[in-house]
């Protein structure tokens, strides 16, 4: 399983995510765990600009952001 945690800044900027798009795609991972301190809004479209995988779900909080994973090789079961 390969993990990478990110402190990303001007996740705004969309040369910005073309690069971290890149590079994720070049690395394969299966857990990303990115830091953006000033990116309020994690939509499915801004998740998918920067991370390529089909199947993939997040997890996000305004102004610290979040963690994403590809479904296929990872799932949480929920023990409430």
């Amino acid at each position: 399983m390969k993990i990478i945690s990110w402190n990303v800044r001007g996740l705004g900027s969309r040369n910005k995510r073309r690069m971290v798009k890149d590079f994720l795609r070049s690395e394969n991972p299966d857990v990303v765990m990115i830091q953006e301190t000033k990116k309020e809004i994690c939509d499915r479209r801004f998740v998918g600009s920067v991370w390529t995988v089909r199947n993939k779900e997040w997890v996000a909080l305004p102004g610290v952001w979040g963690i994403k994973w590809d479904f296929d090789h990872l799932g949480f079961k929920n023990s409430e």
